[in-house]
């Protein structure tokens, strides 16, 4: 029976282009970065391409690109880190109910154990900020907001240059999560009006373990951690060479985003919905056009979450809740409850594709989808007889 891989949200395969950069630094003796004999100064040269690369595609310096272990310390390091060396500005903080917890749960920590006061911006049913809240919760002691570009479940965009140019108007720092968006869409820097941005490598073909912070030129920031003056005394501990590596030759393959390809994912999507729509009892999750070309977030009613994800496995597709980050269980979104959609009706289901799911793919992934929740909904229509 041939798998479809349909979470792409939570990480992509390693382009094979990546594979070989890699391999072919394993070769041989790769120094520290850090030292000044031949083979650190191979790797030091690595790494000076690397954010090379990396700044050329974010339209940005080399010295304002960190590297990071991936978005979640990329996130915390935003987070964190501005917020603790502009404290003495004000501790007032701005962030969304939606976020990933990589950047919620860095809210919350400076929240409860910091002294800072958050506000969590709310969004609609369709998950969108609106910006006029964002205009409202900034206060004369705000310093740093953070709002991320594309969400990880529903795949939902958010109104960025609106967003971003209340922050500038009103002089506080912009960060936004922008791990989901990276290889889907153009990350605009400057059109987003952002201090800091967040990626990850493994969400668009790279390796995982590497991430980058985009942190604007000047602005002070505290490490997470100490023990180096690695990068630039922003993020202290030995270069992962390889790592970067891989991270610089995804954004060559795939940072540039394929405008037809990304047509054809939506799509395949909008077909994938208006087939799954005639089950019935479904609901759609999330803006209908705002959001990434490739996602599709579902709830399907009257049926157990985690005995429709075992299902749907068995039956050869690789689908997820939701965020991956849960240490694979099946817990309520956040995400469904702030748009004020409850998720105890149903199992939600989110689809993400990439480009190896191809149009010829749309006929069998929906008669599986269909014949499980065809069998689902006749096993729990049965269970509901015999209480009965």
């Amino acid at each position: 029976m041939k798998r479809f891989y349909l979470d792409e949200n939570a990480t992509t395969r390693l382009d094979p282009g990546v594979a070989a950069v890699m391999a072919r630094l394993g070769e041989g003796i790769l120094g520290n970065a850090s030292s000044l004999h031949g083979e650190g100064r191979r790797a030091r040269g690595e790494i000076d391409s690397a954010r090379d690369t990396v700044a050329a595609w974010l339209g940005a310096k080399s010295s304002e690109i960190i590297f990071t272990s991936g978005g979640t310390e990329s996130c915390n390091l935003a987070v964190l880190g501005l917020a603790r060396a502009h404290r003495s500005r004000g501790r007032h903080l701005v962030t969304a109910a939606t976020e990933h917890h990589a950047v919620l749960h860095a809210f919350q920590a400076l929240e409860k154990r910091e002294d800072f006061a958050v506000t969590y911006l709310p969004v609609d049913r369709d998950g969108l900020v609106d910006p006029a809240d964002l205009e409202r919760a900034i206060l004369p002691e705000t310093t740093f907001v953070s709002i991320m570009s594309a969400n990880n479940e529903t795949g939902v965009r958010q109104p960025m240059r609106e967003l971003g140019a209340i922050c500038a108007r009103h002089g506080v720092f912009f960060h936004t999560d922008a791990v989901q968006s990276a290889g889907k869409e153009t990350l605009d820097l400057a059109g987003w009006n952002v201090a800091a941005l967040s990626v990850a490598a493994h969400k668009f073909h790279g390796p995982l373990g590497a991430g980058v912070l985009y942190l604007k030129a000047g602005l002070p920031v505290v490490p997470l951690m100490e023990g180096g003056a690695h990068e630039n005394e922003r993020r202290p501990g030995t270069e992962n060479t390889v790592a970067i590596a891989g991270l610089a030759e995804a954004v060559r393959l795939h940072g540039t985003v394929d405008a037809t390809e990304v047509r054809r994912q939506a799509r395949w999507i909008e077909n994938f919905w208006s087939r799954l729509e005639k089950l019935g009892d479904v609901r759609r999750n999330g803006h209908a056009t705002e959001r990434l070309a490739n996602t599709l977030n579902v709830t399907f009613h009257g049926l157990h979450p985690e005995e429709l994800l075992i299902a749907l496995d068995l039956a050869g597709l690789a689908v997820s809740s939701g965020s991956a980050c849960l240490v694979g269980s099946v817990q309520p979104s956040h995400v469904l409850a702030a748009m004020g959609l409850a998720s105890e009706d149903g199992a939600t289901v989110r689809f993400s594709i990439g480009s190896a799911i191809a149009d010829d793919d749309l006929d069998e992934i929906t008669a599986r989808v269909a014949r499980i929740v065809a069998h689902q909904r006749a096993l729990r229509g049965g269970l509901a007889e015999v209480a009965a």
